[in-house]
């Protein structure tokens, strides 16, 4: 009896035979495959968390060196309130906020590599003001207008606070995976960081020296000077 013969006769033994050799084999290669597959989405769930952390750390960062800097746009004010009567005063003040504000320049470029488009908008706009608030600064000291420096801070300090909870507004809405209380009519207490408003003379005479030395904004126009809170 030749194989061929052998095997069309005992049909049901190659079947058994077959399956107690490959169905092991099967098991393994489907038990493997499925094992493979669950490692390679743990590394991509692991890789997705480490990047959403790495973004979050980032955000954190900048949000806090930006902060820091509000922080010395008020002592900019309070070093230039009160008796500022010569180009000392804004020289000496200037300097110390640029030796301040210095040390977070580098964090905030080195944390801006995977922020959204919207979030460097709003860091590119928070720095034009500050270039604006220098300018305007030099120019009152070259003008020895030295009594509206501390005015100027005090409206520059509220649209770089404005900007501030714009971004943090835009970082929290992000955060679905945990609860933050974030109200922004209770954050608006920010813009009113630097303290009392100016007495309204020094408001008109500010604002006719901007026409006449023509210090325009870069993005908006003209600064807009915000309503006090007892105006509201």
């Amino acid at each position: 009896m030749d194989l061929l013969t052998f095997l069309s006769e005992n049909q049901g033994l190659v079947v058994t035979l077959s399956s107690g050799f490959l169905l092991p084999i099967v098991l393994v290669w489907l038990n493997n495959r499925y094992n493979l597959k669950g490692k390679r989405e743990e590394i991509k769930l692991q890789n997705d968390q480490q990047q959403k952390d790495l973004i979050k750390n980032q955000e954190k960062a900048v949000y806090g060196s930006l902060s820091k800097i509000l922080f010395d746009v008020q002592q900019l004010y309070v070093s230039l309130s009160g008796s500022c009567v010569d180009k000392n005063c804004i020289n000496d003040a200037l300097s110390k906020f640029d030796n301040s504000i210095v040390k977070y320049h580098e964090e905030i470029s080195d944390n801006m590599l995977y922020m959204s488009s919207s979030i460097i908008d709003d860091i590119y706009t928070f720095y034009g003001k500050i270039s604006e608030l220098k300018i305007h600064l030099k120019e009152f000291n070259d003008t020895a207008n030295f009594e509206m420096a501390h005015v100027a801070v005090y409206f520059y300090s509220t649209e770089l606070a404005t900007i501030l909870i714009n971004l943090q507004d835009r970082i929290l809405q992000k955060r679905l995976d945990i609860k933050i209380e974030f109200d922004r009519t209770q954050q608006e207490m920010m813009k009113y960081c630097c303290g009392k408003r100016p007495p309204e003379g020094l408001i008109s005479k500010y604002q006719e020296l901007e026409k006449r030395l023509d210090l325009k904004s870069t993005s908006t126009g003209k600064i807009k000077v915000p309503i006090s809170i007892s105006q509201k």
